[in-house]
Parts: structure tokens; C-alpha cells; sequence
């Protein structure tokens, strides 16, 4: 569960909110914490748990999207979070998101842009004329029958 100590706080589901001073103690099943706010006492607590701490930009909204939300909506992994907003996913989620983005080894022949899609032909000992465009070469793929 990820927590987020602030004076704002949100209702994103999932998301455990608190005011800074009301902090207890470390929460259990808390897996990521963002403070906003002026309370290294928070931090040091949960990283002291082992727990990831991030801090957070005074002025920025709590209330923005995931990094999957910002991908289903057609925007880039590289463009999150929006201009205003703090990220409301953890970095590693964000780091995945870019990794994929950048291209990381697609395996997915439908998904692989021209280059990899004839070495990946190729490499099925597929022949093909190499003047054809993506959608001819996709329909070169066997069915996963």
C-alpha cells in the first residue's frame, strides 16, 4: 500500500492518506511513502523499515494519475507525471514504464517495429522480399495455433 503524509490529502483509492502531524509510527502493509511537506522524522522512520521514501514538491497535486492510467490515455512513459502533479506511481513503476517504452526487447513479432520484425523472420527461417512494408511482413507471422 503506498502512503502519502501531506497537509492535502487526496482520495485516490488504494492510497493510505495522512496530515504530517499525524504521524504514529510506521503503517503496516505500507509498501512506498511520499511526505509532502517539511517532516524528515516520517522518512527516516520507514526507511529505516526498508521502505522506499520519496519526497514530494510543496505546491504540486496529489490527485493525478497513475502510470498506467497516463499510458491508456496515449501519452508517453517519458512525459509522466504531469506538469503540476506529483507522481503517483512508484519510481520502479515509472522506470518500467520508460524501459518499455524505449523499446526494450520486444517479443512480440506484431508489436516489433520493421527492422526487428525481418530479423525476427529471418531468424524463423521465414523468406520474404525485403521491400515489404510492416503490415505485409506481419502478415507473414504464423498463427499461434
Amino acid at each position: 500500500m503506498k502512503v502519502i503524509y501531506t497537509n492535502t490529502p487526496g482520495s485516490e483509492r488504494g492510497t493510505c492518506y495522512r496530515r504530517l502531524d499525524q504521524f504514529f509510527g510506521v503503517i503496516d502493509g505500507a509498501t512506498s511513502v511520499s511526505v509532502q511537506g517539511d517532516a524528515p522524522h516520517i522518512g527516516e522512520a520507514y526507511q529505516r523499515q526498508g521502505i522506499s521514501v520519496s519526497e514530494i514538491e510543496e505546491g504540486l497535486r496529489l490527485d493525478g494519475p497513475t502510470i498506467a492510467q497516463w499510458l491508456e490515455q496515449g501519452y508517453k512513459a517519458s512525459a509522466y507525471p504531469p506538469n503540476g502533479y506529483a507522481p503517483v506511481s512508484s519510481q520502479a513503476e515509472i522506470d518500467k514504464a520508460i524501459e518499455e517504452e524505449e523499446g526494450g526487447d520486444e517479443t512480440d513479432p506484431h508489436k516489433m517495429k520493421v527492422p526487428e520484425l525481418k530479423e525476427w523472420l529471418t531468424a524463423q527461417g521465414i523468406t520474404f522480399d525485403p521491400a515489404l512494408n510492416k503490415p505485409d511482413l506481419q502478415a507473414l507471422i504464423p498463427s499461434k495455433e
